[in-house]
């Protein structure tokens, strides 16, 4: 690995767990190389981040004030970012439930709440989860007559803009594209709702509903496996799971957790990401309710794939230019079925169809 990442990942595990920064490893490091190591941030969204563990280092061995100034600012405007979908999300909830259509928040800010500092996790989207029948449809009613523009709806989401923030009305949790494992989550969700088994948690004085932790758990993991195997997944995602776990670990029915990843064919695969976070994030491995094995040959080949693509490996576009969104798709496809070969003995029942539940979910997105 080279000193750009390693640098990287010191600066990352510093901030995720609170601690000192390493300043060996920070000797004689010119601007072109802090240049690198604040690319990488950029490309990951964890700028915010890595300004922390910078600040962690004697000012001796900070880098030149253009860069510290560069990441002071990048910070400074994730926090904004940060307090502006809280509010967001604090009037949503109170219109939602004016027309009685409470949901439970998926991933975002719920997992932003599990880092030292929340402000600075770089934000995405609020993803809403209708879960009672019949209300992602009172939901984006309300949206329309609002004057909302929709986007095109998705195989299980539709979303829109309030107030610069997207919102994404879900009307499942989640979704795999493969009957067997739709139909099994669909069952386990109905379960949940059926025993009122939602928790809450507080987001800056907003009591929102949640996902309980073994559900959750497993769900924070599908969403960033489901990315991986169709185009890459970030940092970011494996930080949000590893940090859920490293929180939640003590209070954890682990019985229950370990049945979903077997239910789900995804054991394998999470014990994979596991050992990711242990290697090159110095995560503890007793907040893992599996064995991890950091010598297995597939950890630096997952971690190469996360540095080489970027968030949700959007770095594969970069300096692509598409003659339309057909054609961009084009690309991604083919860029997905190239990749399964390396990746397929990772969760072969996720992966061997995967080129057909493309095909299939973009034709069901189609005749929408």
């Amino acid at each position: 690995m080279d000193r750009a990442r390693t640098l990287f990942l010191e600066l990352l595990s510093t901030a995720v767990w609170e601690r000192t920064a390493d300043s060996q490893l920070f000797e004689s490091v010119d601007s072109n190389l802090w240049e690198q190591v604040c690319e990488l941030a950029i490309d990951q969204k964890v700028v915010a981040l890595i300004f922390d563990g910078v600040l962690s280092l004697p000012p001796e061995l900070h880098p030149e004030k253009k860069i510290i100034f560069k990441l002071h600012l990048q910070s400074e405007s994730i926090e904004r970012t940060n307090n502006r979908i809280n509010n967001v999300l604090k009037k949503l909830s109170a219109e939602y439930e004016k027309i009685g259509c409470p949901f439970v928040l998926l991933k975002g800010q719920a997992n932003a709440s599990f880092y030292p500092n929340p402000a600075h996790r770089t934000t995405g989207d609020i993803d809403a989860f209708l879960y009672q029948k019949g209300d992602y449809k009172k939901a984006n009613d309300w949206a329309r007559s609002k004057g909302f523009e929709m986007k095109p709806e998705n195989i299980h989401h539709q979303a829109f803009k309030y107030e610069g923030v997207l919102i994404e009305n879900h009307k499942w949790a989640s979704y795999f594209g493969i009957r067997k494992f739709d139909r099994l989550l669909e069952q386990k969700v109905d379960e949940i709702n059926a025993n009122n088994d939602f928790l809450s948690i507080d987001i800056d004085g907003l009591e929102i509903k949640v996902l309980p932790h073994e559900f959750n758990a497993f769900f924070i993991f599908q969403h960033l496996f489901h990315h991986f195997i169709h185009l890459g997944v970030g940092i970011r995602q494996l930080c949000d799971w590893t940090l859920f776990l490293d929180r939640h670990s003590s209070i954890l029915d682990k019985d229950a957790f370990l049945r979903l990843a077997i239910e789900f064919e995804l054991l394998y695969g999470m014990q994979i990401f596991a050992s990711v976070a242990v290697k090159y994030l110095g995560a503890n491995p007793s907040i893992f309710p599996f064995a991890t094995d950091t010598e297995d040959k597939y950890v630096d080949m997952v971690m190469d794939d996360i540095f080489n693509g970027g968030s949700f490996g959007k770095a594969i576009f970069q300096n692509k230019r598409f003659r339309s969104s057909l054609h961009r798709k084009w690309y991604s496809s083919n860029y997905s079925n190239k990749r399964l070969s390396k990746i397929h003995k990772i969760a072969p029942s996720h992966t061997a169809n995967l080129p057909l539940n493309k095909v299939m979910t973009n034709i069901k997105v189609l005749f929408k």
